[in-house]
């Protein structure tokens, strides 16, 4: 079996890979919409064609090199996701038994967001409201069980909680909202807070935790922008609140570099769980924090790191350092979280929990076979059982919503 080609679509709000073979197998995975380069992908197809897809470990070794951190190395691990789709279709298995065999047979999921037409309280300034972020989290556990939710906060985003910040005079240097947008604008290092930032942070959790049932944890996506300094006195004040985790404090999500020795100046003066990740391209890049034991809890996006073969060996590495591992992947849609499912069957007892990415718009679970194991049931996943991923498109359906320059994908 060869590979002979690699084609691109943007399917609702994710670019799907579909890795084309000699023998009528395909290969599928899906990523968020950001910068994508379809000239870059030519380079990628030049080192692949003509290459046996089931060899994953062969792929790697042309193409591993020329990823980076978040969001560059989405190219690389969506081929090496869609390689596995292959390999485990060729062998009539899930992609699990080609990973070493499952060890659960449903996976516990957390919510980032749910379907927002469901819940009572929609605006952007409800995201500041203690007690409206409780009533929706209770709302999402009723609807679908969840029995994790995180919740973006302080220093996350740059149009809301940035410039709310700014709006309330909570930081010495806050910065508001970019106008144009710049969503992917500098955010490490930021101002320090001020004394009346950090009380309403703080007073945020435990009015959130007091009227959210403790069968519901609370997880929080903290930034990235917090001073060390701030960052360690915030982590100390929550601690009673035994919240599961404090993303993303000092760097993350698109920051291109990690800061290991910070983050290990919070982890090791507080119980307060501390997590960072998903930006991290290969497992290289992660030895500084699982040996440093520099964090709790890692959050890696297979779709960042390089694929389920990197994420594999950096949840057993961090398994050996007692360090938690609870995947990224908000937005990598219905393909990516059933690739995250199939990753997540093999993994060691430090699993916590994968992010739950939803299939929007809904239409998307009409153009895929099975649609409903991709659907949460009391805060959980199924591992699926079909061949590769488990995905199969309805491709009439589908090609409906083919933007006109994407009208040959399926073919």
């Amino acid at each position: 079996m060869k590979i002979t080609d690699i084609k691109v679509a943007f399917i609702g709000n994710e670019y799907i890979f579909r890795v084309v073979t000699d023998a009528g197998i395909d290969g599928y995975a899906s990523f968020e919409n950001v910068i994508f380069s379809r000239d870059v992908l030519e380079w990628f197809k030049k080192q692949v064609v003509g290459c046996d897809p089931t060899n994953v470990g062969d792929i790697m070794r042309r193409i591993r090199r020329v990823g980076g951190n978040k969001p560059w190395g989405k190219t690389v691990s969506a081929i090496e996701i869609a390689c596995w789709d292959i390999a485990g279709k060729d062998a009539g298995v899930p992609v699990y038994k080609l990973l070493g065999g499952k060890v659960r047979d449903k996976i516990r999921v957390y919510c980032t967001r749910y379907r927002s037409d469901l819940l009572p309280w929609k605006r952007p300034e409800d995201l500041f409201d203690p007690i409206k972020r409780a009533e929706n989290i209770c709302k999402i556990n009723e609807l679908a069980g969840f029995t994790m939710v995180k919740t973006a906060f302080g220093w996350h985003t740059t149009d809301h909680h940035r410039a709310f910040n700014a709006e309330h005079d909570f930081a010495f240097n806050s910065t508001p909202g970019d106008v144009p947008p710049a969503p992917y604008v500098q955010n490490f290092g930021g101002s320090m807070m001020r004394c009346c930032g950090i009380d309403f942070w703080t007073d945020f959790v435990f009015k959130l935790r007091e009227n959210v049932p403790r069968n519901i944890d609370l997880a929080f996506d903290c930034g990235p922008g917090w001073m060390p300094a701030d960052a360690l006195i915030f982590a100390k004040n929550v601690e009673d609140a035994q919240v599961a985790w404090l993303e993303d404090l000092i760097t993350g999500d698109y920051t291109p570099y990690v800061s290991p020795k910070l983050y290990r100046d919070i982890t090791v003066n507080t119980s307060s769980r501390i997590h960072t990740g998903e930006q991290i391209y290969l497992r290289e890049n992660f030895m500084e924090l699982i040996e440093g034991q520099c964090v709790n809890i890692l959050g890696p996006d297979m779709y960042e790191a390089g694929g389920l073969g990197e994420m594999k060996f950096v949840a057993e590495h961090a398994n050996l350092h007692g360090i938690g591992f609870a995947p990224h992947g908000v937005e990598n849609g219905v393909i990516g979280m059933a690739a995250e499912v199939q990753l997540a069957a093999v993994l060691p007892e430090n699993l916590i929990a994968c992010e739950f990415s939803p299939g929007e718009p809904l239409w998307w679970y009409d153009i895929i076979e099975d649609a409903d194991d991709f659907l949460v049931k009391n805060g959980k996943l199924k591992v699926c059982s079909r061949p590769g991923l488990g995905i199969a498109f309805k491709v009439p359906e589908a090609e409906k919503y083919l933007r006109p320059e994407d009208k040959d994908f399926f073919r």
